[in-house]
């Protein structure tokens, strides 16, 4: 018995990475009157974002605070800031604690812009981070199933995207989001049909473009390679099932982010996944002792997903007093959001077959209700209707 949590979390299976496009546009801005001509600003903005992807917050937060300082009344200051607490919702994508304080800062950046664009129509300044919020503040709409308010940022996060490209077509680093938007609108309608609606609101798209596209934007681009990167590892893991591509994409990540939980968890994912289960354990167990060290970004949907995995493995080798110990761990995780998350779902159901499998019928009857009780998923469910009413073998 094997579950795929991943299918579960149709919020992030959706739009949340179409809404991304316009981050690639940030290089094809360097023309006179923007803030990238600056090569001060532009090492600075690396460094903090180098930082960010290694899940140093406290550092980042440091550097784009200096760069906010330095030119106030810019969109640039709260576009970067609010980096942190996106990334932080990434980590963990049911809390919602940090949910507001991104959109506040997407909204100054909106502010900023449009007092820009009275004054200028043509500014690029302007027009960059405009296209920036939108697609940041309609991804966070879409990972929140507001779907429809996630569409209309979509829809003007592509119109400042084409200015852009208009400016500069050549430029590897727009490929990113030219080709999530390909890939994303040709292949989500046809594997979630309920988002047929909304996709429908851009124009066509190209699978097998969109992956030429977002493979030279990893390979050529300047700024945008680590984007394009962890774009094609969750592409190939969660769309295309192809878990030796998503495996390549995790380590190249890893070996230039070794703090990135994201990129480790899908690491020790993509393992299990191709059944390469030592790799597997040993990188999923890096993932639980950093969570239990407390590093940042080990916490949340990644530590559950480490733990989940971890567990399954245990009971699968019919180490079931190791599978619950490491059940324990995840049932103990806090929760954020509205609904306890999927992962404890099925470690309940997992829970239920390891006191099974230790002659424990009573309590593996309790957690199975407990799984039968819960939302979802369908097939957790279906499993534990059929255990409680013949014990799991073991």
């Amino acid at each position: 018995m094997s579950f795929h949590p991943a299918r579960f979390r149709s919020r992030q299976l959706s739009l949340f990475l179409l809404l991304l496009l316009v981050l690639a546009a940030v290089p094809a801005l360097a023309r006179p009157r923007t803030i990238l001509d600056d090569p001060e600003f532009r090492a600075e903005a690396q460094r903090g974002l180098d930082r960010l992807y290694d899940m140093d917050f406290n550092g980042a937060d440091a550097i784009f605070a200096g760069i906010s300082k330095r030119y106030p009344e810019h969109p640039v200051g709260p576009f970067l800031e609010a980096l942190s607490p996106w990334w932080q919702i990434q980590v963990n994508i049911y809390d919602e604690s940090r949910d507001d304080a991104f959109l506040k800062a997407m909204d100054t950046v909106l502010d900023r812009c449009e007092h820009r664009l009275k004054k200028d129509r043509e500014d690029l300044d302007g027009m960059f981070f405009e296209a920036g919020a939108h697609a940041l503040r309609g991804r966070l709409y879409a990972d929140r199933e507001r779907y429809f308010k996630a569409a209309r940022d979509g829809q003007k996060a592509l119109h400042y995207l084409e200015e852009v490209r208009k400016r500069d077509p050549q430029n590897p680093d727009l490929l990113l989001g030219i080709g999530l938007f390909d890939y994303l609108v040709d292949v989500v309608p046809k594997q979630h049909p309920f988002l047929k609606i909304f996709t429908s609101f851009f124009p066509k798209g190209s699978r097998e473009r969109g992956l030429a596209e977002l493979s030279q934007a990893a390979e050529k681009g300047q700024f945008v390679s680590t984007e394009a990167a962890f774009s094609l590892l969750q592409i190939y893991f969660v769309f295309e099932d192809d878990y030796a591509t998503s495996l390549h994409y995790a380590r190249l990540l890893r070996d230039r982010y070794p703090d990135n939980s994201l990129f480790h968890v899908y690491e020790g994912r993509s393992f299990a996944r191709l059944n390469l289960w030592d790799e597997a354990r040993r990188t999923l167990q890096e993932v639980a002792e950093r969570q239990a060290e407390g590093k940042p970004g080990y916490r949340g949907d990644v530590a559950e997903q480490a733990l989940y995995l971890l567990s399954r493995d245990a009971v699968r080798r019919r180490q079931y007093a190791e599978a619950l110990d490491l059940l324990q761990r995840l049932e103990r995780q806090p929760q954020h959001g509205r609904e306890e998350s999927v992962y404890k779902t099925l470690g309940r159901l997992y829970r239920g077959m390891a006191l099974d499998a230790l002659g424990q019928r009573d309590e593996a009857v309790r957690f199975y209700k407990m799984v039968r009780s819960a939302k979802g998923p369908d097939s957790a469910r279906d499993i534990a209707k059929n255990l409680l009413k013949a014990p799991y073998p073991g």
